[in-house]
């Protein structure tokens, strides 16, 4: 890291102010700028359009960070969404749902949160005002007061994410050129909790493809990542149609994802995409006439849950002898206060496995029948 500067509050005006002093300073050429957290999204296209750089559609950038703003600008493409309303009490809750002729299971959620953080899938009317009491009135993942949470109509189905690479050219007539970099299907236990997730072949999910593409343009995704969270019905055949959007990131995807994709896909390096997306450059790792990335190996992220409420007394967990071993992260430890895990970022610890896909499931079941995690009442 050559210069650090303050990013207090998201003040646009001040980050491009520091930026064009250091540019100034240290006789620099500003190419781009690229969100690398979720939080950083909108305000990262608000200052590459101060710097006159390379940014997503700002007329779209609360599309891109607020879920209920997002699936208004995707239902206006034509696209299938889940219902949905915004709540701030559970008279709200119980109205919206009549309205909308939704039962329980319900989703209530941070409008501007991320990934699985601050979302609720309620079953009863006592979940949904733990949830409402949760949300309403506090800080949300993005350090903003909360107002109203967002109700959303549960989706059945299989969960997939699609992350995507936009390169736009400097021609304004020429439409981003939009690549599908990697396809994972999640795999859920019964109690809802993620379990694992696998990298799959894009070729076999082409409606998939279709619909995550459409909607990172209906949020105005021309440049840099996308991360696009959908759930979609099995069909006869083992195919998937009816997809539907859970949300979109514009940014890269978490859970090492574009690090595994590295390993899985020959020549790709989406690090170096990201930057030559956001400084308009054209893609050096790929050509110019395929639209997804195919992997050459198979990876599985595998999640390591918290199955009671207490303190941790002992953690057992044997990696070091697993072929396809490619990382692997505890996150807790002992003497730990934990609770149930019910996301992904509660999660015990997560172990990555990459190569053939029979060693794979080998390592799988080892990982499984090692990993002890012992927690007693407090």
């Amino acid at each position: 890291v050559d210069h650090v500067l303050s990013v207090e509050q998201r003040d646009v005006f001040s980050i491009t102010q520091q930026l064009q002093i250091l540019a100034i300073d240290f006789n620099l050429k500003l190419m781009g700028v690229i969100p690398l957290s979720e939080i950083a999204v909108e305000v990262s296209d608000c200052v590459a359009s101060c710097l006159g750089l390379p940014h997503n559609k700002l007329d779209r950038v609360t599309a891109r960070r607020d879920k209920g703003m997002m699936k208004s600008a995707v239902e206006s493409a034509g696209l299938r969404i889940a219902k949905y309303a915004r709540v701030a009490s559970m008279q709200d809750v119980n109205d919206a749902m009549s309205r909308l002729s939704l039962c329980y299971p319900i989703v209530l959620k941070t409008p501007a949160g991320m990934s699985t953080t601050d979302v609720f899938i309620c079953s009863s009317n006592q979940e949904a005002i733990s949830a409402i009491t949760s949300i309403i009135g506090n800080t949300g993942p993005d350090g903003r007061r909360v107002e109203k949470a967002l109700l959303e109509e549960y989706i059945g189905g299989v969960e997939f994410a699609i992350n995507l690479m936009a390169f736009s050219s400097r021609d304004n007539n020429t439409p981003p050129r939009i690549l599908v970099t990697d396809v994972w299907k999640y795999q859920k236990t019964k109690q809802a909790r993620y379990g694992k997730a696998e990298i799959c072949n894009p070729a076999d999910y082409p409606a998939l493809l279709t619909y995550a593409t459409n909607v990172a343009e209906a949020v105005g995704i021309q440049v840099g990542a996308a991360h696009v969270e959908l759930k979609a019905e099995e069909v006869q055949g083992g195919s998937f149609a009816n997809p539907v959007m859970i949300e979109v990131g514009a940014r890269l995807s978490g859970g090492r994802k574009s690090i595994m994709t590295q390993s899985a896909v020959q020549n790709w390096n989406p690090f170096e995409a990201l930057i030559q997306s956001h400084s308009m450059q054209s893609c050096q790792t790929n050509p110019q006439n395929i639209n997804f990335l195919t992997p050459n190996k198979f990876v599985r992220h595998i999640f390591l849950p918290i199955l009671k409420r207490g303190l941790v007394e002992k953690i057992d967990l044997e990696v070091s002898s697993l072929a396809t071993l490619h990382s692997s992260a505890m996150i807790v430890k002992v003497g730990d206060i934990v609770d149930v895990t019910t996301d992904i970022v509660s999660c015990a610890g997560f172990v990555w496995l990459v190569g053939d896909r029979d060693q794979v499931d080998e390592d799988t079941d080892a990982v499984m029948s090692s990993f002890v995690l012992s927690v007693i009442d407090v």
